[in-house]
């Protein structure tokens, strides 16, 4: 116990208590845009400084090492049942009333959380970085925050603050918000010829493009070619279920052709119409071609488009997918292999650790930069060192467009 408390430096946690607002009311939060997740700084219970993920598809904030509340000596007022992300599977919690979290240059806030008896996501072996928490939509509840994913920086606007008329270069939308979370009516056409109006959750906590439910509406089953598999973790365990490309997506007067999208089944029981509230949901890889203003108060959405707002969505290439793992993240295994991918040709499998890329030791390299790589160009060849057990194997396979 002794190590962790040295682990986290109270001198940190004293730099970001000094709040700090404009003369217009807005106030900027700054933070890192990791592997399509935004990641924050904050100071738990005034003292330990963490990272916690903005979710805006997450109504509540969840810390996801008990060991933290554990360290902290949280009381908890009741255990509740969790429904995980394949929504059919049921989790356990701890609910703690009244923590205190701060945001940097956000006042002290008094919430209650959510606390995992088991770190069921592994976000960090996922995103390849560290990360504590999620900070739920609940957070930033009748405030309005303006996302800009390029200079990584959150400016929160208090609404009496906000001046619509000083973003007339932004396209407005009505948003649905229920239970504290956004929803943005979209037309979707999954398929030539079938389009139809999507509900979609505005969710900063997911690092894809888009997830579709396609046993929900006809018009969402995807009839083209596709890649079964894995699509992450959820709170139930691995989300299973299959990537391919749509026709278009139109958000008013924005349409994405040819893109890259996810589609999950939802459990029969939860597709009722007294229980559906979305088609889907829109991420962050999405997200991050716009600045984006959420207006929870007045429940509106302003769009503008940055200069690679229409470039083409890309994707892996190779059928891996990457974990890291150790005690810095950076070493790295395959969690996943496609079906008549690349990598599976090569024999490439699942718990294979990577050692070298090219002629490079794998300390070289970051999770984000290996995933680029492996998104790189068809034809692109790919050399690849793995350890199997007590083996040392070299494994060498082209990328190749999967769709």
């Amino acid at each position: 116990m002794a190590s962790i408390l040295l682990y986290f430096k109270p001198a940190h946690a004293q730099l970001i208590k000094e709040v700090q607002k404009t003369k217009y009311g807005h106030t900027e939060i700054p933070f890192q845009y990791i592997n399509g997740f935004i990641v924050l700084d904050v100071i738990f219970q005034k003292f330990l400084p963490l990272k916690f993920i903005l979710d805006t598809g997450a109504e509540n904030t969840i810390l996801l090492k008990k060991e933290i509340a554990e360290l902290m000596r949280l009381p908890y007022q009741k255990r509740i049942k969790l429904i995980g992300s394949d929504m059919s599977q049921e989790v356990y919690a701890l609910v703690s009333n009244a923590t205190f979290i701060q945001v940097t240059n956000q006042p002290l806030a008094r919430q209650n959380i959510i606390v995992l008896e088991e770190d069921y996501l592994f976000l960090e072996e996922y995103i390849g970085s560290s990360i504590d928490g999620i900070l739920g939509a609940e957070f930033f509840r009748d405030k309005i925050i303006k996302i800009d994913y390029r200079k990584e920086i959150i400016t929160v606007i208090e609404p009496k603050s906000f001046e619509p008329s000083r973003y007339k270069n932004f396209q407005n939308f009505d948003l649905d918000v229920i239970s504290r979370k956004p929803y943005l009516t979209t037309t979707t056409e999954v398929n030539p010829g079938q389009a139809i109006q999507t509900r979609l959750l505005l969710d900063t906590g997911a690092g894809i493009s888009a997830i579709f439910h396609n046993n929900v509406d006809s018009g969402l089953v995807h009839k083209g070619m596709f890649i079964k598999g894995s699509l992450g973790k959820g709170l139930g365990g691995n989300i299973e279920g299959y990537i391919g490309k749509i026709q278009s997506l139109k958000i008013g007067d924005f349409q994405f052709h040819n893109m890259i999208c996810s589609f999950q089944s939802l459990d029969n029981v939860i597709v009722s119409e007294e229980k559906l509230i979305k088609h889907g949901l829109l991420g962050n890889l999405l997200l991050d071609r716009f600045d984006i203003i959420l207006d929870f108060h007045h429940k509106k959405l302003y769009l503008k488009a940055t200069k690679n707002y229409n470039k083409a969505f890309e994707y892996d290439r190779s059928g891996l997918t990457i974990f890291s793992f150790g005690p810095s993240l950076r070493q790295y295994y395959v969690k996943y292999v496609a079906e008549n991918s690349p990598a599976a040709v090569a024999d490439i499998r699942e718990g294979d650790e990577i050692i070298g890329i090219g002629r490079w030791s794998y300390k070289w390299f970051t999770l984000r930069k290996i995933n680029k790589m492996l998104s790189a160009k068809a034809n692109k060849k790919m050399k690849l060192k793995i350890k199997r057990g007590t083996e040392i194997l070299k494994k060498e396979f082209e990328l190749r467009n999967l769709f």
